[in-house]
């Protein structure tokens, strides 16, 4: 039997995004996001390293993770802390999404910790890129109810540039609401087979408003990555499905 052919490797992409008020010592920082990773047989290990080399050759100044690191079995769980290390940057955060509920939450962050990946659990942190505070804002899954924004955001105060990360892209108006300037997402997968007009629909029945790509939020920006890997079928086909790693540029507005 012949072995299953690999599927493309995961593409770069790169955003520039112009944010109110931002510090001008933040002009230029830049953040690597990578999402929906599902690690397990229909995501080959050599697709996670790829995903990981692009991430470091950008050199970013921090990675952020936005869940759904496995799919639906324990075993993937130890797949994860095998596959997952080796990220550079001044920081590496994360937040989980709901198939890491839907596997085994507690294990999930624990593989994620154990690499020394900062796991925001309705939480946030700052930290120190190019001598001024960048506050890194986590809230956990909406889709399985784990989140909590006013846990996330409390004693969130000053003017720090603030960037939040949530797995579900509907949550963002909310979070931009709060002060987050810049909203990092996933979940959606682009919509992994997408047909011009009959995809939109059925997303729209499901009551969503944002399938990939970057959209202006009231005040702030959301960036909805395709992600990196495979759920379902291994197959992902149409305009904004590609798996990727994004590389988002803050810019002063």
């Amino acid at each position: 039997m012949s072995r299953r052919r690999p599927p493309p490797p995961p593409r770069l992409v790169r955003h520039e995004v112009a944010v109110a008020g931002l510090d001008p010592r933040h002009d230029g920082v830049t953040i690597a996001h990578l999402s929906d990773l599902h690690v397990g047989n229909l995501t080959p290990e050599g697709h996670i390293r790829a995903a990981i080399d692009l991430a470091n050759q950008a050199a970013p100044d921090v990675v952020a993770l936005t869940g759904d690191y496995v799919c639906w079995r324990k075993h993937e769980v130890a797949l994860l802390r095998a596959q997952l290390g080796g990220l550079r940057a001044r920081a590496v955060v994360a937040t989980l999404g709901n198939h890491d509920y839907f596997t085994d939450a507690k294990g999930v962050r624990a593989a994620l910790a154990h690499h020394g990946y900062d796991v925001l659990t309705n939480a946030h942190t700052a930290v120190e890129v190019r001598g001024a505070p960048l506050r890194l804002v986590g809230v956990d899954d909406p889709i399985t109810r784990h989140d909590d924004a006013e846990a996330a955001f409390a004693g969130a105060t000053g003017r720090a540039t603030t960037v939040a990360l949530c797995h579900d892209p509907e949550a963002a108006p909310g979070l931009v609401a709060r002060g987050a300037r810049l909203v990092l997402s996933g979940h959606m997968h682009g919509g992994q087979i997408y047909l011009r007009g009959v995809t939109d629909r059925i997303i729209a029945r499901m009551g969503r408003r944002f399938r990939r790509g970057l959209y202006p939020v009231d005040d702030g920006h959301l960036y909805v990555t395709p992600g990196v890997g495979y759920s379902g079928v291994r197959v992902r086909v149409g305009e904004g499905t590609a798996a990727e790693v994004a590389v988002v540029t803050l810019r002063a507005a």
